[in-house]
Order: C-alpha cells, then structure tokens, then sequence
C-alpha cells in the first residue's frame, strides 16, 4: 500500500457493514476521499477497474476493496457485458445528493463571512452552483474596489441586465463612458423602490440618467415599487454578479458565477421584475 494511502477503511467504522444506520451510510462515504472519487468518475460513465485505478491513483488492493464496499451497499454494480463497473440507481441519487451536500459546503466555506447577508430564500437555484463563482475583489482597499468590477463590466461588455437593491452610481458612470466611447451596448436597469427614490430626489443623479437616456433614445432605467433583496447583473447573458450591503463597512461584497442554472435564474427574476416595473421618467411626473 502506498504511504499515506487509505485502504478505504477507517478506524471507528462499525466495521465497514451494510445495513447501519442512514448516518453511518453517509459516514462511510465521508470519511473516505478515495469513495467519493470513485463514485464521482462511475457518475460520469461506466468503467473498468484498470480506468477508475488510473483516474484514482489508487492501488489495486485498494480499489478492490473499495469496489466491494460500494457493491456491499447497493451504490455500484459489475456489468456482466464487460465487468467494468457502474452506478445502481441507489448510487445514482446518493452520489447527486452527497455531491449537492459537498457543494453547499464548499460555498459555506467560500463565503463564511457572507452567506448570512445573502437571500438564500430568494435565490431559485442550489446553493452549490455558486461553488462555481468567486469572490469580486478589487486591486486596492478601496472599499468601493469591487463595485469597481462590475462597473468595468458593464463599461467593456455588450450587454447587461440588472435589478438593482444596493446603491452606487459607479455604473451609472461606467455606462455613460461606454456612451462616450462610441459601445452601442444594451443596457437595461430595474431599481428598487429606496434607489428610485435616490434617482429622483438627487440633482445629479437626476441629470446623469436622463443625459443617458437622452443619448441612447431610450428607455434605460425602470422604477420598481418593491424592495430587491440584492443586487443582480447580469453581464454578456453569461456571467452573474450578486451584490450585497456590507455589515459594518463601507461598501458592497460581490460574487460572480456563471453557473448556468445562476445565468438563467438571474435572466428570469430580473425579467419578472422589470415586467412589474414602469419607466424612471414616469416618476418624475408622478413625483
């Protein structure tokens, strides 16, 4: 056995046998790295015990017994066609679920100091899929570094569709000097109920999204009369920045993704609102 090599055994397991209790099911697989690789590569495809030892780096002992405390459980099956091997319908949905568990995980970690703020009761998509993202940090410790990002974004890209919870007018900014560069960008922003108040009763926010919407011949900025949990953009129709308040700073934390279960929820909820929404010029009569 290779140093440091489980042999997919681990001292306090109830022996490694079936039949335990949902826990230690899900305890087996825990504490083995070497499990959970395996019955990731079988998810992928059927294969043969040289395929899984080469995709592994384990020993050939050590995938035999492996193999045969998965078989033992139910998750994986030899094909009599070949003897290669393969997941069991059992195996299917353990493997998606730990997989799931596993990925909420990884985004607990990612964002221990964010995931609290963030509307995970709004977000119509696992949680996991934002193990795909990254943090948005900017290049200094500008507090406004990361807003920064997004605004560049937006300045460089040829699409974005927002929904718009956190203020700053940084975009604002950044799209007017796409304007001015000559990007003909489409550009479409829904704003909460308090940023609608901040657009109108500002002077020169006022001025800047009117000369905007004056220079695009039109209508760019919508008014909502809700609240938005967070900041949504959605860039390119491929990447999602997810903005939220800072707690006790200046500031805003940022996530991107683009996962595609995250791109197509963003395109959805930021069209469901703007189809609520009506033109931030409408208001200025109103109010």
């Amino acid at each position: 056995m290779r140093s440091g090599e489980s042999s997919g055994r681990t001292i306090g397991e109830t022996d490694g046998q079936p039949g335990g209790s949902e826990l230690e099911c899900v305890a087996f697989l825990a504490r083995s790295e070497h499990r959970v690789h395996v019955l990731d590569q079988l998810a992928s495809a059927p294969r043969s015990r040289d395929e899984l030892r080469e995709r592994t780096d384990a020993t050939r002992v050590t995938l035999s017994r492996i193999l045969s405390d998965l078989e033992d459980r139910g998750l994986v099956r030899r094909r009599s066609s070949d003897g290669g091997c393969e997941l069991t319908t059992f195996g299917e949905l353990v493997h998606r679920d730990f997989a799931r568990l596993l990925g909420t995980v990884s985004v607990g970690q990612s964002y221990s100091d964010l995931i609290s703020r963030l509307p995970t009761e709004w977000f119509d998509f696992d949680l996991q899929c934002l193990a795909d993202g990254e943090r948005v940090r900017g290049e200094s410790a500008d507090p406004l570094a990361a807003a920064r990002v997004v605004a560049n974004a937006i300045k460089d890209g040829s699409s974005c569709e927002a929904l718009v919870g956190t203020f700053t007018s940084l975009p604002m900014y950044g799209y007017e000097q796409a304007i001015r560069n000559g990007t003909d960008a489409e550009v479409r922003v829904v704003f909460d109920s308090n940023v609608s108040d901040t657009m109108l009763s500002d002077s020169s926010l006022r001025a800047k999204w009117r000369e905007i919407e004056s220079r695009t011949d039109s209508t760019v900025y919508y008014s909502l009369d809700e609240r938005a949990p967070c900041t949504v953009d959605l860039i390119d129709a491929e990447t999602v920045f997810l903005t939220v308040d800072r707690e006790r700073e200046t500031g805003f934390d940022i996530i991107s993704c683009s996962h595609p279960d995250v791109v197509a929820w963003a395109d959805r909820v930021i069209a469901e609102h703007r189809d609520r929404a009506v033109p931030l010029d409408r208001r200025t009569d109103v109010d």
